[in-house]
């Protein structure tokens, strides 16, 4: 038997399976184990409900070459043009490591090994966010080389039962980049963080997902492996966090390929004034003192690989402070208004990017920590912001893969302490080899 016909078998054999469970995405997260379904296609797989999923992962692997259109047509009803895949998008982890149980649970995980060299004193070693002047640090660490593997992640994705016409399912997904231990050996001692932990039901056209999650707001991210543990050109115009949420996602298709979201969700309030020193405890903050949760939304429309997307924040809290003998409040109103795209000019070049202004948005990464100013000061009400970044990828082949990205984040110069930085920028580029589905090398 041929491989393409040995690898249609299993599809036939996996889909009968699925369709008994009223679920392909068992299917769908075996071949995107494999290396043959981007996380992006797993995701469209999901949203397309029972009646489709297995048609439009016959598409897929039509378009990958993995299955000739006779054999496509075994299992396609309509034209397998209708279903094709949008291309590669911006916002893209490495390929899931899974392993499959008795348990309707998947194991998937990226070892990923960083090694780099500096050339300015900047803010983190491995992942710098913000560089400072050449020859500012009298110790000569501003030049320096190292190694980290604290980037790597795993995590556990279940897959329940339908309950009420709804799919369940859930994720909790951790890396080790919360810091290393006090210890003269502890280099390699690192700290496991939370990134994901939440639970899902989705029907057809609409889902309801508790727990931490990626924000809807400004939800894109520039493609790289350097910054895997914190998005590249966080603080250089790429907002982002993930953050404890309650959120409704509806969807609505007007065509095999033209598809219309709203999501919105309620949300941890934080503004990013986060504490100094390392604590166990969590005190109340300018945004928890506001007495309500944040609200995040965002509509999106997508036509194949084009995706045009409008987010917004909002949140309110309260500054507090002592000046003189006085003790007072003072209101602040957190607020986001964001565009996000991704345009395909061709299979070889897609262009992807955001745009924002708001204020008191640190927790997204604006604003270098000035989020809020101290009561008395011009940015006691929250510190205004705006920029954005643009990136252009170039897939050469299946195989290499170039981008370029710049980003920029500027401050209300009037609004922030004397002397501190009122802008940072960033020019970032890759090359990205796929050595083997599992392996790559950036």
């Amino acid at each position: 038997m041929k491989p393409s016909l040995r690898l249609l078998t299993a599809v036939l054999f996996a889909a009968a399976v699925c369709h008994a469970q009223q679920s392909a995405q068992a299917l769908a997260d075996v071949l995107a184990g494999k290396g043959i379904l981007a996380p992006e296609e797993r995701v469209r797989i999901r949203e397309a409900g029972a009646d489709d999923a297995v048609q439009l992962i016959a598409a897929i692997l039509q378009k990958k070459g993995m299955l000739s259109s006779q054999e496509a047509a075994m299992v396609l009803p309509v034209s397998p043009a209708k279903l094709a895949p949008a291309p590669s998008v911006s916002k893209v982890d490495a390929p899931a490591v899974t392993s499959a149980s008795r348990l309707p649970v998947v194991i998937y995980g990226t070892a990923l090994l960083n090694s780099f060299y500096n050339t300015s004193l900047n803010n983190n070693q491995d992942v710098p966010l913000f560089a400072g002047k050449q020859g500012s640090d009298p110790s000569g660490g501003d030049k320096n080389f190292g190694m980290t593997v604290r980037q790597s992640r795993i995590g556990l994705r279940y897959t329940g039962p339908r309950v009420g016409g709804a799919l369940l399912g859930g994720t909790v997904e951790v890396d080790m980049f919360s810091g290393n231990a006090t210890l003269p050996n502890s280099v390699g001692f690192d700290v496991p963080r939370l990134r994901l932990a939440f639970g899902r039901a989705d029907w057809k056209d609409f889902s309801v997902i508790a727990g931490q999650d990626w924000s809807v707001f400004a939800p894109l991210n520039p493609t790289s492996f350097s910054g895997y543990a914190i998005p590249d050109l966080a603080a250089s115009g790429n907002l982002w966090i993930r953050t404890p949420q309650l959120r409704a996602e509806f969807r609505h298709g007007f065509s095999d390929k033209q598809k219309l979201l709203f999501q919105i969700a309620a949300t941890d309030p934080n503004v990013g004034d986060y504490p100094g020193t390392f604590a166990t405890v969590r005190t109340a903050g300018v945004g928890e003192r506001g007495r309500m949760p944040g609200f995040d939304s965002r509509v999106s429309y997508s036509d194949g690989g084009l995706a045009l997307g409008l987010s917004s924040h909002y949140g309110r809290g309260k500054n507090g402070g002592v000046i003189g003998t006085r003790t007072l409040q003072t209101a602040v109103d957190s607020w986001g208004v964001a565009g996000d795209y991704v345009v395909p000019v061709s299979k070889y070049l897609v262009f992807s990017g955001e745009a924002y202004e708001g204020r008191a948005l640190g927790v997204f990464s604006s604003g270098l920590g000035e989020s809020v100013g101290a009561v008395g000061t011009a940015g006691q009400h929250g510190v205004e912001s705006r920029g954005g970044w643009l990136q252009a990828q170039v897939n050469w082949t299946r195989a290499w893969q170039t981008n370029l990205v710049y980003g920029l984040d500027s401050l209300n110069s009037r609004q922030i302490l004397a002397g501190n930085r009122d802008k940072t920028q960033t020019y970032m580029g890759n090359l990205i080899y796929k050595v083997a589905p599992n392996v790559t090398l950036a």
